[in-house]
């Protein structure tokens, strides 16, 4: 009998020493795969944030050559600019949003929490000059408008100089010697068809007929440039103000980093 029970006992040792091993064989496996997978999601997660960067990059270096020469009192300048940065909002905020999200995906990450925290900075930064443009391109728009305004009624004032100047002379020498020194002088046949004085009315009436119809297309002009500048204006306004808000809430992401136009646009949600 006790044969018997020394012989049970040798016997179940291996068993169970078999299942220990195979225990801890899978605990091992599994603790490897957990870190494979770890180390994949933290490649992943590097990756995103490093092509969130790219596109950042990309779209910068877009907007600063767009931007040059710098000549930042001029009209054309600003309005150049308040479309380039609306254009590349929208793929600023796809840069900003993938590094936040490789963050989320790895939050454990130190690198990517500091891109965290820089991109909600400057997506604060940007929802303010978003909401800066609004009224810059109005500022310019109305500047351009009225400076064209401005050309036309330049061009009518030296053509009614012409006018007086002409009506003054008394001579057809002394006609076709002050035609001869306009910046854009008229071709005159070498004998005229009929009498001085009423050569002399024709080119009045010529150049009085052109006032007329500078004037008639600067109105028109006018009103074609105000009703594109504000549909533009209107347009620009949305988009600035939706992104504006779109980069607000990447900003109160980190409460490090939201300040207080970004936490109002943000209360308004």
């Amino acid at each position: 009998m006790l044969k018997f029970i020394c012989d049970f006992l040798a016997f179940r040792r291996p068993i169970n020493s078999h299942k220990m091993d195979l225990k801890e064989e899978l605990e091992s496996l599994a603790e490897s795969d957990s870190i494979r997978r770890s180390k994949n999601r933290s490649k992943s997660s590097l990756a995103l944030g490093l092509l969130g960067w790219l596109i950042i990059g990309s779209t910068l270096n877009a907007v600063i050559f767009s931007s040059l020469p710098l000549k930042i009192a001029t009209i054309e300048w600003q309005l150049n600019l308040v479309g380039s940065l609306l254009t590349s909002s929208f793929n600023f905020l796809i840069g900003f949003a993938l590094i936040i999200i490789a963050q989320l995906f790895n939050a454990k990450e130190k690198i990517l929490q500091k891109w965290q925290v820089l991109v909600s900075r400057l997506a604060a930064w940007f929802a303010i000059v978003l909401l800066l443009i609004v009224p810059l391109q109005f500022f310019s728009g109305f500047r351009a408008v009225r400076q064209q305004g401005l050309t036309v009624a330049k061009a009518i004032s030296n053509l009614n100089v012409i006018v007086n100047r002409v009506g003054a002379v008394n001579s057809e020498p002394e006609l076709r010697a002050y035609l001869a020194s306009l910046p854009n002088p008229p071709t005159l046949p070498s004998k005229f068809d009929a009498p001085f004085p009423v050569i002399k009315q024709r080119v009045i009436d010529n150049i009085k007929s052109q006032i007329n119809l500078v004037t008639n297309n600067a109105d028109r002009q006018k009103s074609q440039a105000l009703q594109t500048f504000l549909k533009d204006s209107v347009r620009n306004t949305a988009q600035a103000i939706l992104m504006a808000t779109a980069f607000s809430i990447l900003a109160n992401l980190s409460s490090r980093t939201a300040n207080v136009v970004t936490r109002f646009i943000y209360s308004l949600l």
